[in-house]
């Protein structure tokens, strides 16, 4: 289930404004995604505008966050030990191609 867009909430475009004043009016942005991994690792497809670099950056930290508090993260600590599983963990980005 997709969750729904709060007027007050940050616009998803990646604009950094409130949704509100960006992209709720203009019809932009659909709540429509789709995602999906595969050798390459993990694919999102969303609508909106590229997101801006502080955005990507952001998207990075929020993702290897949720890879230290996921089973994997003990996995990699437990196969490569702590040190190279923190250099493995930087490999881990938000990139748009």
């Amino acid at each position: 289930m997709q969750k729904k867009i709060g007027r007050n909430q940050s616009c998803p475009c990646g604009s950094e404004k409130k949704y509100k004043k960006c992209c709720m009016n203009e019809n932009k942005v659909s709540n429509s995604t789709f995602s999906w991994a595969d050798g390459d690792g993990i694919h999102h497809i969303a609508p909106g505008e590229k997101p801006s670099p502080k955005s990507l950056e952001k998207m990075t930290q929020d993702y290897q966050k949720n890879i230290r508090n996921s089973p994997m993260w003990d996995e990699m600590v437990k196969e490569f030990g702590e040190e190279k599983a923190k250099e493995l963990l930087k490999e881990f980005k938000a990139e748009v191609k």
